[in-house]
């Protein structure tokens, strides 16, 4: 009887160890190739592989720059608390662990508002697995300009059940830099000012295709598609879950345009909204004492189950 009683204890210790150990496995980041438009882009898909059933489906848009944001896109779900089911459309023209310093000249020409939204949308659409989802079934994910690309997606995509943004928000890019030159934040202040970006847009909107006229280092063609979207309107046309996060102390995006967001729904009660301001963060959602991307990103699993304090600090 001891003998049985020790191997059945060692029976479910052995359990119990491999149960444990496929719990607290890490997500495998992998990497596929798909056609759209007749070339061949990267894409990936971070998965829980030993997990029978997949986590919610959550299509992440990453911000602007030609860096290779694939390698950093499993930092942000570590504290992730269910299975990652992450799907991620690398841009076109990006090199493989690039540091952004050098873009190639495809990604020039391919870096426009319109192209990543159409990119998207056929992504959704031609992805296998994206493709056999139904109706309100995904999560659409946007960091910073990606922030910016998300409510579009939501808005064209029948699929979208979910929007996510964080280091974007609620104003037009060309407003939000005006604020930061009327507030003296540098650069936007000293060198530059409130009359140089008027002059610079009035420019913009005459030569919108130009991608050898340069502002902030991105081409004409870059802004023209990019300064003037009026994310706010199309954030009010949604009926879906959105929660939008941001830095109290965004050095990109000024809080105002979080603030705008935030403002208009209060407004709204009907619709289903949730403003996360980090306080003292960055435009990373970061401080010295906090990774608030790691517990923005750690709180949607509980948000999407409906929990509307999941993003409250434990």
């Amino acid at each position: 009887m001891n003998t049985i009683s020790s191997q059945i204890r060692h029976t479910v210790l052995v359990l119990a160890t491999l149960f444990s150990a496929a719990c607290v496995a890490a997500p495998v980041l992998q990497e596929h190739i798909i056609k759209i438009d007749g070339k061949q882009r990267r894409y990936y898909h971070l998965s829980d592989v030993a997990v029978t059933n997949p986590g919610q489906t959550i299509l992440l848009v990453s911000g602007s720059g030609c860096d290779d944001f694939a390698t950093r896109l499993p930092l942000f779900f570590e504290r992730y608390p269910a299975a990652a089911n992450v799907y991620y459309l690398e841009k076109p023209g990006v090199i493989k662990n690039a540091d952004g310093s050098k873009c190639s000249k495809e990604f020039q020409a391919e870096d426009k508002f319109d192209q990543r939204l159409s990119d998207h949308l056929k992504f959704i659409e031609q992805e296998p697995e994206l493709k056999k989802m139904p109706v309100r079934s995904i999560a659409v994910l946007g960091f910073s300009e990606g922030g910016a690309v998300a409510p579009y997606l939501a808005r064209d995509s029948k699929k979208i059940g979910w929007l996510v943004t964080a280091g974007s928000g609620g104003l037009k890019q060309s407003e939000e830099f005006l604020i930061f030159a009327d507030r003296g934040v540098e650069p936007y202040a000293k060198p530059f000012s409130h009359d140089y970006f008027l002059h610079v847009y009035a420019d913009i909107k005459k030569d919108g295709k130009s991608l050898r006229k340069e502002f902030f280092g991105h081409p004409y063609a870059y802004w023209s598609g990019r300064l003037f979207t009026d994310p706010l309107s199309v954030y009010a046309s949604l009926d879906i879950p959105m929660v939008a996060a941001m830095g109290e102390k965004d050095e990109s995006v000024p809080i105002e345009s979080g603030h705008a967001l935030r403002d208009y729904f209060l407004k709204h009660p009907e619709k289903d909204f949730q403003f996360v301001e980090f306080s003292g963060a960055s435009h990373g959602l970061k401080t010295a004492e906090r990774n608030g991307a790691q517990e923005f990103i750690a709180g949607l699993a509980g948000w999407f189950k409906g929990d509307k304090k999941a993003f409250e600090l434990k």
